[in-house]
């Protein structure tokens, strides 16, 4: 159930989204931005592991004792792990940034240069991949949103009558028909089909749906007509989430 919370108010911001005439260049910046600090990422990863080869290799230490190649590797590409684990530390939260950081200080504290950048570069290279997974997380939510219809048929004192996505209520009852997309969170009221929702549940047949099934947005209803009832515990558009 949480993962369908989280999906509602995403769904729910992503409509604000598309109401706000500036969204799509809002959109096409943000990604722009995104690639710039990837691109940057990807330099501060390739400088701290040359750093690294650098100091395996002593290709130049004028003082003995102290690597100042390690030294500044780990001052440049260690900036962003000390930045977030000082905000953490700030906000009394234990986090990899941090116990990272410990690492990396005390491996620098007893000469070991070359184990404190290892430990750098894989938490840098960590934070790449795990914004890349954020990433196309988000992707998927949009495309799935964008999926969704905007005006749905629903059945309203003896009538059937069209109305915007956003105007749905709890109680409502919708009407899907057959290869039409279902708009809500709901339960079957009415009607027998087979509905595909491998979008949600990543389910490659589609699914037998008869009368008290629970249905996703985002679904695709295949073989019959179905009526859908909106619980209130699933009517995030008319609870406003």
């Amino acid at each position: 159930m949480a993962v369908r919370n989280e999906h509602a108010a995403a769904h729910g911001l992503a409509d604000a989204a598309h109401s706000r005439p500036g969204a799509p260049i809002a959109a096409k910046q943000s990604e722009e931005h995104g690639h710039a600090f990837m691109w940057l990422e990807a330099a501060l990863i390739a400088f701290v592991a040359l750093a690294a080869a650098a100091v395996w290799f002593r290709i130049w230490e004028p003082i003995p004792s102290v690597s100042l190649i390690g030294i500044l590797g780990l001052l440049v590409g260690g900036w962003p792990i000390f930045k977030e684990a000082f905000e953490n530390i700030l906000a009394r939260r234990m986090t990899m940034e941090l116990s990272m950081t410990i690492a990396i200080v005390a491996a620098a504290a007893i000469g070991e240069f070359f184990t404190a950048l290892v430990i750098a570069l894989f938490v840098l290279i960590a934070e790449v991949l795990e914004g890349m997974t954020i990433s196309r997380g988000r992707h998927a939510i949009r495309d799935l949103l964008d999926f969704l219809p905007r005006s749905v048929s629903v059945r309203r004192g003896g009538s059937v009558r069209d109305v915007d996505a956003a105007e749905l209520r709890v109680g409502d009852a919708v009407l899907v028909n057959p290869g039409g997309r279902v708009p809500v969170d709901g339960t079957v009221l009415g009607g027998h089909s087979f509905v595909d929702q491998s979008r949600i549940t990543g389910e490659s047949m589609p699914v037998e749906k008869t009368r008290g099934s629970p249905v996703y947005a985002g679904s695709i209803n295949q073989s019959g007509a179905i009526e859908i009832w909106i619980p209130s515990a699933w009517c995030w558009r008319a609870s406003g989430s």
